[in-house]
């Protein structure tokens, strides 16, 4: 008989630790409320974001005092702690409410700030000092938060460009990996174009060094036994000015 009544007194002392008191509310931010202090919060944040606004997003948002509620009617606010930087991760912000001037009582709200954008990966393992071409990458959208500046996000920056070194499948491609590829190498037969509004002309030539696209090499006439500068158009083929 004591022990079953120890048991009844043991579970009405839990029902009512359970149950707020009369005036007391309950140990969570109704839904309205929280809505307009999440506002507050990403308004903060964002505020001098450089990204667009369609590629940040808030997740994990939560308010301290969890009991925090807002005064009736209109009502004002002043930021008293915010973020120092606008990178993504962990963000914090304390905020003073206000009516009609009189402060209410403070907040502090954080939340996870993500970054998302477009990735270009490999399909397949790739090797050094290949030329990617549009077959070996594949693009998405995903969080980007935790990668490394220098991101590859247009498959149009890979395709044509060397590899300076091996990759396997499914890696993020960084434009610090990509080189461009090299089009006239030391010692080659190239084709020397000079041309003007009017005319245009060739000659045979011996390149002296190699170079990629748009680099200038040092470039041998073959016809005039003159060394000349000359900038790199295209594979075996350099433009010389009149």
């Amino acid at each position: 008989m004591l022990l079953r009544m120890a048991r009844l007194l043991t579970i009405a002392l839990l029902f009512c630790l359970a149950c707020p008191l009369p005036g007391q509310t309950a140990d969570t931010t109704p839904a309205p409320e929280l809505a307009a202090l999440e506002n507050i919060f990403s308004e903060t944040v964002l505020k001098n974001s450089p990204w667009p606004r369609e590629d940040v997003r808030i997740d994990n948002f939560s308010v301290r005092p969890l009991t925090m509620t807002l005064p009736t009617g209109t009502f004002d606010y002043r930021i008293t702690q915010k973020p120092t930087d606008t990178r993504p991760g962990k963000k914090n912000v304390t905020a003073a409410i206000l009516q009609e001037g009189v402060e209410q009582g403070q907040v502090k709200m954080s939340g996870d700030l993500r970054l998302f954008g477009t990735v270009v990966s490999t399909k397949k393992r790739l090797n050094r000092n290949d030329i990617i071409t549009s077959d070996d990458i594949t693009s998405k959208r995903r969080d980007i938060s935790l990668l490394d500046g220098g991101l590859v996000q247009n498959p149009e920056q890979a395709v044509g460009q060397k590899l300076k070194l091996s990759l396997p499948a499914g890696a993020v491609l960084y434009a610090q990996s990509l080189d461009a590829p090299t089009l006239v190498n030391r010692g080659e037969r190239v084709t020397i174009m000079a041309k003007s509004k009017a005319i245009q002309i060739t000659a045979p030539g011996e390149a002296r060094n190699s170079g990629a696209l748009g680099e200038m090499v040092r470039v041998k006439n073959l016809m005039s036994r003159r060394e000349i500068h000359a900038r790199v158009m295209g594979v075996g083929i350099v433009e010389a000015q009149f």
